[in-house]
C-alpha cells in the first residue's frame, strides 16, 4: 500500500532526507528568465535605434487577428508556443514568462522575511483565466461570424514604428507588475495571477493536457512529499504521480524542480500517454456534494462575467446600459461553449474543495462587483489588473464571510477569531475588510456615474447620427453635414459619425476637409481598408494621384484582392 505524503510515513519514507535537497534547474531556469528580459531589452533598444522594429513578441499582441484580421509577430510567436505545448507541454509558463518571473521573485522575497503563501483551491475563479481567454481571443472572430462578417485575414503587421501603442502608460505597468507579480502571490500564493487572472495560461493548461510528454514516475517512488514541497505552481505531485502515474494537473509549467528534488530519481520527464487519455490507478473518489449546483453556478457565473465584459466599452470607458440581440446571442453562446469546455477538462481534478457551496456564491458574486468596479476605472485600469485586483477583493469577501460565520478562524497564520470573539488581529483585518469594501463601492458609484453620462450623451450622439443619415439619404449632403458634426461633438470617437461626415464634405466639394477626416478615422483604426479607398477617393478629387495611391496600396495591403481599390488602382494605371 503507498504512504501518502498526507499520512505517517513508514520506514522507507523515514529514511529518506527530512528536508528537499535544493532544486540543481532551479538556478538554470532563473537564468533563462534573465536571459528572456535581456531579449526584450534588447527589442525596445533596436526600436529606439532603428525607429522601426519587430512588432512585439507578447501574447496579447493577437488580438489584432482576432479583432481585425491583422497577422503580426505577436500572433506568430503565440500561435507557435501554443503548439509547441502540444508536444511539450506548458513550458512556456515556466521558462519563457517575464510576469512568472516576477512572480517567483516575489515568493523568494517573501521567503526571505519568513512568509510562505499557502496555494488556495477557489473553484469558481479558476475559470477566470478561461474566461479571459475566450473573451479575448475568440469572442471577436464569433461576433463577426455571426454578423455575417468574413473570418479571413485583412493583412500583415509584422514590423512597426509605434512599439509602445497597445501597452498602457509607465505608472500603469508597474502598478500592474507589483499587482499582477507581487500582492496577489502573498495573497493567493505562488503563481497567484497565474491561477486566477491569466488568460494565456488557460490556452496552454488545456493544451498541455494533450501533450505526450510529461513528468512520470517509476517505482523507485517512496511518495515522501519532497518534491511537493518543491513545486511553486500549485501541483499536488506526490498525489498526482500516486494516483495517475504522471502529472495531469495542468497548472504544471515544467519547471522541472519536483524531478530535481526527488531523494530515489524515481521522478523523469517522458513520452506516453497525454493527461487527457490518461486512466488512474486508483478509483475516484466519490462525487462533491451539490454538484449540480455547483454546475449551474459555474454557468452563471461564466454568463455574467462575459455579459459584464461585453458591456464594457473601452473607447469610452463605460459600460453600454443595453445589449443588442446579437450580443446576447453571443454572450449565450460563449457561456455555454466555455461551460462545456469546463466540464470536459474538469474530469482529471480531484481538488479538495475548500469553499463551501455558499461560500462559492460569495465568491462569484464578489468577484463580478469587483470586476464592473475597477474595468477600466477613469480609463486607466487594463482588463488583466482588473482580474487581479477582482480575485484579491473576492478572496477577502470570502474571508470576510468567514470570519461572521464561523467561531474560530485562522488567516495567514494569524488568529482572527477564538471562541467566537474577534483578537486584536481579527479586529485589524475586519477594518481593512471595510476600507477594502468601501473603496470597492466608491469606484462602483463612479462607474456607475461614467456609464450614466455616455450613455446620454450616446444615445443623444445617436439621434444626431440617424438624423444625418435620413438628410444624405435625401440627397441633402449640405444638411447633413451639421448633424454628423453635433453627433462627433457629442461622440468624438464616433467612427461612423467621422466617416460619414468626411463623405458629405467630398460630396459638397470640401475635399481637403474631408480627407483630413479620414485621417483622423485611420487613426482611430489604421487597419481598415475601405477607409483607405474612401481617402484615395477623396485624394482624387484634389487631383493628388500619389496619396490615392498610396492609400490604395495599403488597402491591398490589408485585404489583398480588394475588388474597389484595384479597380482604383488600375485605373490611376491607365491614366
Amino acid at each position: 500500500m503507498p504512504v501518502s505524503c498526507t499520512s505517517n510515513p513508514g520506514p522507507a519514507a523515514k529514511a529518506a532526507r527530512l528536508e528537499p535537497r535544493p532544486s540543481r534547474v532551479g538556478r538554470w531556469r532563473a537564468l533563462v528568465l534573465v536571459l528572456v528580459h535581456v531579449a526584450i531589452a534588447l527589442h525596445v533598444w533596436h526600436w529606439y535605434a532603428t525607429g522601426s522594429t519587430l512588432s512585439p513578441l507578447e501574447p496579447s499582441e493577437s488580438m489584432a487577428f482576432s479583432q481585425r484580421g491583422i497577422v503580426n509577430a505577436g500572433l506568430i510567436f503565440f500561435a507557435l508556443a501554443i503548439l509547441s505545448t502540444l508536444v511539450f507541454g506548458r513550458w512556456f509558463c515556466g521558462w519563457a514568462c517575464h510576469l512568472v518571473a516576477v512572480q517567483d521573485g516575489a515568493r523568494w522575497l517573501l521567503a526571505r522575511f519568513g512568509i510562505h503563501p499557502r496555494p488556495l483551491r477557489l473553484g469558481l475563479l479558476a475559470s477566470v483565466p478561461w474566461i479571459a481567454f475566450v473573451y479575448m481571443f475568440l469572442s471577436p472572430p464569433v461576433l463577426r461570424a455571426l454578423e455575417g462578417s468574413g473570418l479571413a485575414p485583412a493583412g500583415t503587421h509584422l514590423m512597426t514604428e509605434q512599439f509602445w501603442k497597445t501597452f498602457p502608460p509607465w505608472p500603469i505597468a508597474v502598478l500592474s507588475v507589483l499587482v499582477c507579480g507581487g500582492a496577489i502571490v502573498w495573497l493567493l500564493g505562488a503563481k497567484g495571477f497565474c491561477t486566477y487572472g491569466c488568460p494565456y495560461g488557460a490556452i496552454f493548461g488545456i493544451a498541455d493536457q494533450f501533450a505526450p510528454l510529461r513528468i512520470r514516475v517509476d517505482e523507485n517512488c517512496e511518495h515522501c512529499g519532497h518534491c511537493t514541497t518543491a513545486c511553486s505552481s500549485n501541483v499536488n505531485v506526490s498525489q498526482e504521480v500516486r494516483e495517475w502515474g504522471t502529472v495531469v494537473d495542468p497548472g504544471c509549467m515544467k519547471c522541472g524542480d519536483c524531478v530535481s528534488v526527488c531523494p530515489k530519481e524515481a521522478l523523469h520527464v517522458a513520452w506516453g500517454a497525454p493527461a487527457l487519455l490518461t486512466r488512474a490507478r486508483e478509483p475516484a473518489p466519490r462525487a462533491r456534494r451539490n454538484g449540480l449546483a455547483r454546475a449551474l453556478l459555474l454557468l452563471a457565473f461564466m454568463f455574467g462575467a462575459y455579459t459584464l465584459l461585453h458591456a464594457y466599452d473601452g473607447r469610452y470607458g463605460a459600460y453600454m446600459l443595453e445589449l443588442d440581440a446579437t450580443l446576447w446571442k453571443l454572450i449565450a453562446v460563449l457561456a455555454s461553449a466555455s461551460f462545456a469546455i469546463a466540464l470536459l477538462l474538469r474530469g482529471k481534478s480531484r481538488h479538495v474543495q475548500e469553499a463551501s457551496f455558499a461560500e462559492e456564491c460569495v465568491l462569484g458574486a464578489s468577484f463580478l462587483a469587483a470586476l464592473f468596479a475597477f474595468r477600466g476605472l477613469r480609463g486607466s485600469t487594463p482588463l488583466l489588473l482588473s482580474f487581479a485586483i477582482a480575485a484579491m477583493l473576492s478572496y477577502l469577501a470570502l474571508s470576510s464571510w468567514r470570519l461572521l460565520r464561523r467561531a474560530d478562524l485562522s488567516w495567514k497564520n494569524l488568529r482572527l477569531k477564538r471562541a467566537g470573539r474577534l483578537t486584536r488581529a481579527g479586529v485589524l483585518f475586519a477594518l481593512a475588510a471595510l476600507l477594502a469594501a468601501a473603496g470597492t463601492a466608491a469606484a462602483g458609484l463612479e462607474q456607475r456615474r461614467s456609464t450614466l453620462e455616455w450613455n446620454g450623451r450616446r444615445l443623444e450622439a445617436l439621434r444626431a447620427y440617424d438624423q444625418g443619415v435620413a438628410r444624405a439619404n435625401a440627397q441633402d449632403p449640405a444638411g447633413a453635414v451639421p448633424l454628423f458634426q453635433r453627433a462627433l461633438e457629442l461622440d468624438p470617437q464616433f467612427l461612423a459619425a467621422l466617416e460619414n461626415l468626411a463623405g458629405m464634405l467630398c460630396a459638397t466639394g470640401r475635399f481637403r476637409d474631408g480627407l483630413e477626416l479620414y485621417d483622423r478615422a485611420l487613426e482611430i483604426d489604421a487597419h481598415d481598408p475601405a477607409t483607405h479607398v474612401l481617402a484615395a477617393q477623396a485624394a482624387l478629387g484634389l487631383n493628388d494621384a500619389a496619396l490615392a495611391r498610396r492609400h490604395l496600396e495599403q488597402a491591398l495591403a490589408l485585404r489583398p484582392g480588394m475588388p474597389e481599390a484595384q479597380s482604383l488602382l488600375q485605373a490611376l494605371d491607365r491614366h
